[in-house]
């Protein structure tokens, strides 16, 4: 389940974003008007966190330094597209429960044996907002392709899903806090928020030569 939550985590990282610009102090971005604050951000960011790096030791591979900076953009793209998704479902009128992306008791056991030293309200809060947006992408690509689901065309439903939650963007006005450094096609400009900045850094400190205080740990 771990390993699955992991790879559900960087597809919504990827995500484009259509809008960015100021937010209120203290707010991570705003979503139609709804804010995200920052405190939530912190919380999720380390929920992902601790849920990366458990995955990549399953896996059997050295664990890869990730920074802070990334996690945290990774955090922030992932509940905005919680927002914009669950917007879209009330507007589709779709036929989503919490029950499909609720983590159940038994989950919450799994994980409490698995991160002991870890806040599992904020690991099950995590899973469940990207499980919230994986029902609804597939519900309404369904809708929109008039597919029934099935193992056989999940995957595609939620690739087809996703596309239109990230077109949603432009009409929930996303607005991003510009400590991120995201561009409005989501892709990062710099450390600072700068536009004039490369995407790409080639002098870039690894993350695995980062301070322990800027690496996810």
């Amino acid at each position: 389940m771990l390993t699955r939550v992991r790879a559900v985590v960087l597809a919504v990282a990827g995500l484009s974003l259509a809008a960015c610009g100021n937010v209120h102090p203290g707010s991570a971005a705003v979503v139609d008007g709804k804010t995200i604050s920052m405190k939530t951000l912190d919380e999720t960011a380390q929920a992902y966190c601790t849920l990366t790096l458990n995955a990549a030791q399953q896996q059997g591979g050295a664990v890869q330094a990730i920074s802070n900076a990334d996690i945290r953009r990774q955090a922030v793209v992932a509940l905005a597209t919680s927002v914009v998704a669950e917007d879209l479902a009330k507007r589709e009128d779709l036929d989503v429960r919490p029950s499909a992306w609720e983590v159940t008791p038994s989950m919450r056991d799994q994980l409490a044996k698995a991160f002991p030293n870890a806040n599992v309200d904020e690991l099950a809060r995590a899973i469940e907002e990207d499980n919230k947006v994986s029902v609804i992408a597939i519900a309404l690509a369904a809708k929109r392709t008039g597919q029934a689901p099935s193992e056989a065309n999940q995957q595609q439903l939620l690739q087809i899903g996703r596309d239109e939650i990230t077109k949603a963007f432009a009409s929930e006005d996303v607005k991003f806090a510009p400590r991120f450094g995201l561009s409005p096609s989501g892709q990062v400009r710099s450390d600072t928020g700068s536009i004039s900045v490369a995407p790409v850094d080639l002098e870039a400190t690894p993350a695995e030569e980062l301070p322990d205080t800027q690496r996810c740990s």
